[in-house]
């Protein structure tokens, strides 16, 4: 009985380091007051992969959340970026694989290059920028954190709706002074000073606003964590292996740039 508990407990702490050790983990808390579901992804690890889908793999259209994890099935996936409401197209520009497949001209973008390296880039509204140094761009926003500073300025950077300065479930991305980009959900209303806040108080030092309120979706490892109230027309996907992600591009990637 003695061997039998000691091997129950080495197995335990082998499956809580690995979990531990993932890069792609799921933590649950509270910041400010505000509970928060947060994806953390270790951007260090080169397996890694951040990228982008369309709904149906076609600009303009929507799918639900479920339908698009299944076909994707990634390790975790969050809300990008907006869009509209009658053309359902993104506000925001999207580059997947190196590629541009829309064009939004709103916001800043989170950018990630080939070899993991994440930078937030501000860019005036309605300005064609060159984002060929990058293999996936998520252009959404307002700003919430820059250079560990918090501000928020949603009209400088082309936002004109009042909507989105009241209080909704709400939905960032920021990253961390060690390389880690952080997802970070709440389905608490709160307003974008609160949430720079919250990015800010977990060590971000650049963050942005993503689409959230009833498109807000969050999954991470099989289970929807948040669930949208309306269908999607895109979605950042996180892959904790490249190799996996690799088989499923495409499956993923948009029609017009497919090979």
């Amino acid at each position: 009985m003695k061997v039998r508990a000691v091997l129950v407990v080495i197995i335990w702490w082998l499956c809580c380091d690995a979990v531990w050790a993932s890069s792609v983990q799921l933590i649950a808390t509270t910041v400010q007051n505000i509970p928060v579901k947060i994806i953390r992804v270790d951007m260090n690890d080169e397996n890694v992969k951040v990228t982008g889908m369309l709904a149906k793999q076609r600009r303009g259209r929507t799918e639900p959340l479920e339908s698009m994890v299944a076909r994707a099935r990634p390790t975790a996936a969050v809300t990008g970026t907006f869009f509209g409401t009658r053309s359902y197209l993104p506000v925001g520009d999207i580059v997947i694989e190196g590629k541009m497949v829309h064009f939004g001209g709103i916001g800043t973008a989170l950018c990630v290059t080939p070899d993991n390296r994440v930078e937030f880039v501000d860019v005036k509204r309605n300005r064609r920028e060159d984002w060929s140094a990058y293999d996936f761009v998520i252009r959404s926003g307002p700003r919430l954190v820059t250079a560990g500073k918090i501000g928020v300025d949603p009209a400088a950077e082309g936002f004109r709706d009042r909507g989105l300065l009241r209080p909704a479930w709400r939905l960032a991305v920021g990253l961390t002074r060690d390389n880690h980009l952080l997802f970070v959900g709440t389905r608490k209303p709160i307003t974008l000073s609160q949430m720079a806040i919250v990015m800010h108080r977990l060590g971000c030092v650049d963050a942005i606003n993503l689409d959230a309120g009833s498109s807000t979706g969050m999954y991470y490892r099989g289970s929807i964590m948040m669930r949208p109230l309306r269908r999607l027309t895109n979605l950042v996907l996180i892959y904790e292996q490249r190799d996996y992600y690799e088989q499923r591009k495409y499956s993923i990637l948009p029609v017009r740039i497919r090979q």
